[in-house]
């Protein structure tokens, strides 16, 4: 078995496309018990991420069968209709480098991130609770966040980045010369939408409103909050905002293009900046038709948003030069132990068949390089020690300290 992945990023499809393509923990569950069922010992575990930049799907199996677990993925999902070419599948070692890219943030379209190894950290987390991820996939993918975050403290790559809460600061920034002046809707009031609010606040802005699906209260400051509204508000909050900063999980877009409309009639066509943060998106796309309403997606204000790009893309060659050694050395370590596991197994049925006499002889000995030799050079063919040849590619004293153990415990 072996590691692997498949998925779509911001490289290979636009939000239209990626929204389609969700991992969530409901689905998961969904998909552990169809997964288990179709795959049964072909596949030990599996988990997902989805965030602005991408959706992907790892998970630990028999080589061979990612084609077979793209296709169930996705006809659970009723994601059928996905181009396929739109993807992209790794395995072995390639894998395990992408998965540092994308935890270090040297995979995000805005390079060095700052959010991304948390959303990593916090996918596999929530696989963990929900029991999907465990063995060796649980194994590597700790590794993962140790070498990402490895790859971040030694190098810059992180240099004045910003997360995706400050690039739509900076995109208002931009836009208004006197942004505290605006007022300012938000919708939703999941932790994306704090940190707009807080970032927003935190730069001197503070006509805040929100709606959200529950009424919910949002700290940001010893004596400010913000109480969101119920989401039944939302058509007659939009005739007072300035700006609209959309960031809530819905599989459906909550502001169409009908109430854009008839907020611009009662502001007499006052311009409403839109951004777009969710994915799946929560704006129709239809409203960048009408005018003096200006939306952006995603996608949109990460490309306009790139500051330091030359000097971070050098300190990304650096990251990626650790990643790669770091992977390299994680897979050989990893290959290691699970040939010493598999041989161990297999050395003590052998030498299980050993008479007490023959055992009783090995406790005397003082140098074993004699029976190691003897070991590494027999030719056993059965089935049942298939694994066993392995053991001459283990170095004379690993081997003699599995024989000790052995013979102690005998």
């Amino acid at each position: 078995m072996e590691l692997q992945l498949f998925g779509i990023n911001h490289k290979t499809s636009d939000v239209s496309e990626r929204e389609k393509f969700i991992i969530n923990e409901s689905n998961q569950i969904l998909l552990d018990s169809h997964l288990k069922n179709i795959f049964n010992n072909k596949l030990e575990s599996f988990f997902g991420i989805s965030t602005c930049n991408r959706t992907e799907f790892y998970f630990f199996g028999e080589l061979g069968i990612s084609s077979d677990i793209f296709e169930e993925v996705m006809a659970v999902l009723g994601n059928d209709e996905m181009d396929k070419d739109n993807f992209y599948f790794l395995n072995k070692h390639d894998a395990l480098v992408h998965m540092c890219k994308v935890a270090s943030g040297i995979d995000s379209q805005v390079l060095g991130e700052q959010e991304i190894l948390g959303q990593f950290k916090k996918a596999l987390k929530i696989a963990q609770e929900i029991n999907i991820v465990s063995g060796k996939l649980l194994t590597l993918s700790n590794k993962v966040l140790e070498i990402s975050k490895k790859a971040r403290t030694k190098t810059e790559i992180g240099l004045n980045s910003l997360s995706v809460s400050g690039l739509a600061y900076k995109l208002v920034k931009n836009i208004f010369e006197e942004p505290k002046d605006q007022n300012i809707l938000i919708v939703g009031a999941g932790s994306l939408a704090h940190s707009v609010m807080e970032n927003l606040f935190k730069n001197g802005i503070n006509k805040i409103k929100s709606v959200n699906r529950s009424v919910k209260k949002i700290k940001l400051d010893n004596d400010y909050e913000v109480i969101s509204s119920s989401l039944d508000s939302l058509h007659d909050e939009l005739e007072y905002a300035d700006i609209v900063i959309a960031s809530s999980s819905t599989e459906l877009p909550l502001v169409g293009k009908g109430a854009v409309e008839n907020a611009l009639k009662k502001r007499k066509y006052k311009p409403i900046l839109l951004i777009d943060l969710g994915v799946p998106r929560n704006i129709e796309d239809e409203i960048r038709n009408i005018e003096q309403a200006y939306l952006f997606s995603i996608d949109d204000i990460e490309k306009i948003t790139q500051e330091n790009y030359g000097q971070r893309s050098i300190e990304a060659e650096k990251a990626m030069n650790i990643i790669v050694m770091e992977a390299h050395a994680a897979l050989d370590a990893f290959s290691l132990k699970e040939s010493k596991d598999r041989i161990n197994i297999q050395l003590e049925e052998f030498l299980n068949n050993l008479s007490s006499n023959e055992i009783n002889q090995f406790k005397d000995l003082k140098d074993f390089s004699g029976l190691i030799s003897s070991i590494k050079t027999m030719n056993i063919e059965s089935d049942k020690f298939n694994n066993f040849k392995d053991i001459k590619k283990l170095d004379d004293h690993i081997v003699e300290s599995m024989i000790k153990r052995f013979i102690e415990n005998a």
